[in-house]
């Protein structure tokens, strides 16, 4: 009965204890992520990625990002936002809706799940007139 306690305290400590308890939790629950501090901008690695991706939709087009990550809480995730000019006028947007943080080194893409949203119901809260865009391909 102790190691059981032992056990359950450390996964306490990793949100897992409602598992132990049995306590349900829904699976939304358990896999929302963190959110961002206010003040954390994206990491490398997740730059990297949105300029990769950028490269790819736009095929290698001038393109913009956000600067920082949206701070719509319905998301369900860290999204940020890319853009460029399309060739009708206007701009193209696109939304990358990352799950969890990334940190470290690039993501294989056996563990990529990542969205990149492209329909215009899905990027309108890319076209929000107070993101500040930088050029795709900077740091």
């Amino acid at each position: 009965m102790r190691r059981l306690r032992t056990l359950a305290a450390m996964l306490a400590g990793f949100g897992l204890s409602a598992c132990l308890s049995g306590e349900s939790a829904s699976l939304a629950e358990l896999a929302t992520p963190v959110a961002a501090p206010a003040f954390a901008g994206p990491a490398p690695a997740e730059i990297d990625y949105a300029n990769a991706t950028a490269a790819g939709i736009y095929r290698r087009r001038s393109a913009e990002r956000s600067a920082t990550f949206l701070t719509d809480r319905d998301l369900g995730g860290y999204g940020l936002c890319l853009r460029s000019p399309a060739a009708s006028g206007g701009m193209d947007h696109a939304l990358i809706l990352f799950t969890r943080r990334l940190d470290g080194d690039a993501i294989s893409q056996v563990d990529d799940d990542t969205l990149v949203l492209r329909r215009p119901a899905d990027t309108a809260p890319c076209r929000a007139g107070d993101i500040a865009y930088v050029p795709a391909g900077q740091r």
